[in-house]
């Protein structure tokens, strides 16, 4: 039987001007039956590209995904529904419940992986508690989009690439704060160095952009979401990138508890990961090579998330900068 559409909601969940929207649509489908008229809630996500061409080219990258991930396991990426393409608008499923449960509302990787404590009366921090299942399912999913055969198009994404945005980044930086100007291209031009030396056995299918805002979690299970950057690169940067914004910005404040927490939730991502992969078929060689160029995308992205606090914050923070400057140095001093 036909179904029709009855009430629908269209609400803007995010905005990049110029560039893309995401929109998420509630419809009530409704149908004519025996017993009467049956309704259906339907939750449903559309990203608004700018150029159309893009629209397509993500929309085929998450079906061949999707149709490779489903094949020998549950998928960790929304379900593609469908392109408007003159219009630049795909379509991908919600996040789906477990098998047996009951539908809920999804959790954001923000939310899970926000740090949290047991503290005694007094408010002191005794212990993290950490977010053990979110960080295991999200290094196994990495894993998983590293060993896709999925190819993607275009030239890789290189060391050298990640070298330039670092120089140009480290001197936004350093006009902002000619206090630390001196330290800040000190070490932008030594990370610039060791980015364009390295020399990956592979490049492989990465995300570009692997972070906790591009999960979403259901009961048991995590998406992956924004594939807009899905790129041929070194797996250590999808690495580095989650490992960067993993830091809570209470770590460059020197809050109790952040340090151990941060230290302990890589640990556990790392572990999930490095397991992941070698069930998947990578080999140890390859696989420590990863996590030690891993060590300079997290050191690059810092660079990237200091520039962004420049431009949101109007005045100069030189103990939050001093503070992430110690941990580049940390990285790869």
């Amino acid at each position: 039987m036909e179904r029709d559409i009855g009430d629908r909601t269209a609400e803007p969940v995010r905005y990049k001007p110029a560039s893309r929207c995401v929109i998420r649509y509630r419809l009530v489908l409704q149908r004519a039956t025996p017993e009467g008229r049956q309704q259906h809630n339907m939750t449903l996500f559309g990203k608004l590209y700018r150029h159309p061409e893009q629209a397509v080219a993500v929309h085929s990258t998450m079906q061949g995904l999707y149709a490779e991930q489903e094949q020998t396991d549950q998928a960790v990426i929304p379900r593609p529904l469908g392109i408007a393409e003159t219009l630049g608008l795909s379509l991908n499923e919600t996040v789906p419940p477990a098998a047996g449960a009951q539908p809920g509302p999804s959790r954001t990787g923000l939310d899970a992986m926000r740090p949290r404590f047991l503290r005694d009366r007094g408010g002191r921090v005794l212990e993290p508690v950490m977010p053990d299942e979110e960080l295991s399912l999200t290094g196994t999913a990495l894993a998983r989009l590293h060993t896709s055969h999925v190819q993607p198009k275009g030239a890789p994404r290189t060391g050298a690439m990640e070298a330039q945005r670092v120089v140009e980044r480290a001197a936004v930086i350093a006009a902002g704060n000619p206090a630390q100007a001196q330290a800040v291209q000190r070490w932008g031009n030594d990370l610039a160095r060791r980015l364009e030396q390295l020399r990956p056995l592979v490049y492989g299918p990465a995300h570009g952009g692997f972070k906790a805002s591009q999960l979403l979690f259901g009961r048991h299970q995590v998406f992956v979401v924004d594939l807009d950057g899905f790129c041929a690169a070194d797996p250590a940067l999808d690495v580095g990138y989650f490992l960067a914004y993993l830091r809570p910005s209470a770590l460059w404040h020197g809050r109790p508890g952040m340090r151990q927490w941060y230290e302990e939730a890589a640990a556990r991502f790392i572990d999930a990961y490095a397991r992941a992969s070698s069930r998947r078929g990578v080999d140890d060689v390859l696989l420590q090579g990863i996590l030690e160029r891993t060590r300079c995308y997290e050191a690059a992205l810092l660079f990237k998330i200091a520039t962004r606090r420049v431009n949101r914050l109007n005045s100069p923070r030189p103990r939050e900068l001093s503070a992430m400057l110690a941990e580049i140095a940390r990285l790869i001093g």
